[in-house]
């Protein structure tokens, strides 16, 4: 799943349900329907081009169908807790983030994969080393990856030429690029950097700084690594490089208003769209050009711990639509993730992608951190949603960090 924004709570409470059509069976229920039920927070173009992809397999006749239905992320995660309680009223299966897995495991949510992925080609050997090992808890598969989604930035080319027309010469954009930038298109109302999703964009930072977000088996984000990613978005904020809170970043990257919008490679489908807009992509923004730390998310296909139990036979369809997608997943590639499998990585038409250099490139491999540790997407969450107040100055960096470690640690039972 892509990382689209399934780790942090949006607003938005109301689920949408997109069914697919042809489905094969009257019940819309987990376990023993002869429908396997998906769940996924995957909203918006990358949603309706998962859907497609689903609704290909169907055409394929297999004796189980899919049904995908897709919800804003805080109500995927409510329901997953609350049916947890029960296994009833559960999907067969829920597309989760990287993140997440170790969380669902522990919380007894889900069900190892390994007894029917044997003797099957989906195994290790035909994926993504990375994307793979997301779904490996203490020695068992507990997930099965879906796609690759990464952290990067588009450029607007004709931005980049006035602004910075050397930014791009080593394919990496720095900070102090930005800042350059920043201060040559300053006076012509040109933004330079967005802070559309705050959480990806700290996490990013975090980590090219050297931060690990779990030290002696303990999340923590209570240190001068956050400290400083903070701050160094705050300097784009006060020096009026960055676009502000309430307005549209899309937007003002769309009225070449905005040189660099770093975002998920996700909306390359909507970025296609655009018509009066030269652009291109590269890595996110880096602290350092000569360490250069790329965030991504490999979502999972988990098998949920239902009532009724799903059969054998049921559990055998999924393995064999994850068969199949290895294959046949370009549509779904046309939202811009990347395939985890290595099936695809010959494709021609994968090939002319924007984000395929993501993949196929040995810096981009190099570059690539997925986090799997349990207990960091609480501590996503909580970023996510005061990034801005410490950015603007309304809450003090620190003591803000110091109140997010302490939810995190309750949440962990800590």
């Amino acid at each position: 799943m892509k990382l689209t924004k399934v780790l942090v709570a949006i607003s938005a409470l109301v689920m949408s349900a997109l069914v697919l059509t042809a489905c094969g069976s009257s019940k819309s229920s987990a376990g023993g329907s002869d429908t396997i039920l998906v769940w996924s927070s995957s909203t918006g173009p990358d949603g309706q081009k998962i859907q497609k992809t689903i609704a290909n397999y169907n055409k394929t006749k297999p004796k189980y169908k899919l049904k995908l239905v897709t919800m804003s992320g805080d109500t995927f995660n409510s329901k997953i807790a609350t049916g947890g309680k029960s296994g009833k009223g559960l999907p067969d299966i829920a597309m989760i983030a990287s993140e997440q897995m170790k969380q669902y495991v522990s919380q007894g949510l889900v069900q190892p994969w390994d007894s029917y992925l044997k003797g099957t080609d989906v195994k290790a050997s035909n994926y993504v080393k990375a994307a793979w090992n997301v779904g490996t808890v203490n020695g068992k598969q507990y997930g099965v990856p879906t796609d690759i989604g990464t952290w990067i930035m588009y450029y607007n080319k004709t931005l980049v030429q006035k602004y910075a027309p050397h930014a791009l010469d080593d394919n990496i954009v720095t900070y102090d690029e930005i800042k350059e930038a920043g201060a040559k298109a300053k006076a012509d109302k040109i933004y330079a950097t967005a802070n559309d999703w705050g959480m990806q964009n700290y996490s990013n930072i975090y980590m090219q700084l050297g931060g690990k977000f779990v030290t002696n088996g303990k999340v923590d984000v209570n240190n001068k690594y956050s400290y400083d990613a903070i701050k160094l978005m705050k300097s784009l904020y006060d020096s009026g490089y960055m676009v502000p809170k309430a307005q549209d970043a899309m937007k003002l990257f769309s009225n070449n208003k905005l040189i660099f919008l770093p975002e998920g490679t996700w909306m390359i489908g909507q970025l296609d769209g655009l018509k009066n807009v030269q652009w291109g992509a590269t890595f996110t923004p880096q602290v350092d050009a000569t360490h250069v730390v790329n965030g991504s998310g490999a979502g999972q296909f988990a098998l949920m711990k239902t009532k009724p139990v799903q059969s054998d036979a049921k559990k055998k369809g999924m393995v064999k639509f994850f068969s199949w997608l290895q294959t046949n997943q370009l549509e779904w590639l046309k939202s811009g993730v990347n395939s985890p499998s290595l099936k695809m990585q010959d494709d021609a038409e994968y090939k002319k992608m924007p984000q395929y250099f993501l993949i196929s490139t040995k810096q981009g491999q190099n570059a690539l951190r997925i986090v799997t540790e349990d207990g960091v997407s609480y501590a996503y969450s909580e970023v996510d949603a005061r990034n801005w107040d410490m950015i603007t100055g309304k809450a003090p960096i620190e003591s803000t960090f110091k109140t997010i470690q302490q939810t995190v640690d309750q949440k962990m039972g800590q």
